[in-house]
């Protein structure tokens, strides 16, 4: 995906600032043309990513906590990358929940299981020369 066109917010990465990130990719995803019901199945993946940068990246004493958001219309597709310098961790990685079977259900993970779910491509890497995790999430737009 080509960064440079996508719109950027940076903010401390802080669960209390989460209205100002879904805010921000709501506007661009209005700008962009996308429906209303695309924008509310990408706010669930926007919170569930932002809170988890705010909640887990960082340490405690942390003070500086950066988080960077770019989102914006590439072709038909919707792209949303989220990038943090907190620890390295591909929430990928973690196991789908077992669902349905309440004898074994497992606990957690549903947040990013969601975001697997309304996705159409995502990825992870970590940017070693930078010290940053790199979520990209990708869905094709479906227009108003």
């Amino acid at each position: 995906m080509e960064s440079a066109n996508l719109q950027k917010l940076e903010i401390k990465a802080e669960v209390n600032r989460l209205s100002e990130v879904s805010d921000f990719v709501k506007r661009v995803m209005s700008e962009s043309g996308c429906s209303r019901a695309m924008i509310g199945s990408m706010d669930i993946v926007v919170e569930e990513v932002y809170v988890n940068i705010a909640s887990y990246a960082y340490d405690e004493g942390d003070t500086e906590r950066p988080a960077w958001i770019e989102c914006g219309a590439v072709g038909d597709d919707f792209c949303l990358i989220f990038k943090d310098r907190g620890k390295e961790y591909d929430p990928l990685k973690k196991e789908d929940p077992v669902i349905g079977d309440p004898m074994n259900m497992t606990i957690g993970g549903y947040g990013i299981y969601m975001v697997k779910t309304i996705a159409d491509d995502i990825t992870y890497k970590y940017d070693r020369e930078n010290g940053q995790n790199i979520l990209t999430i990708i869905k094709k737009i479906e227009k108003a």
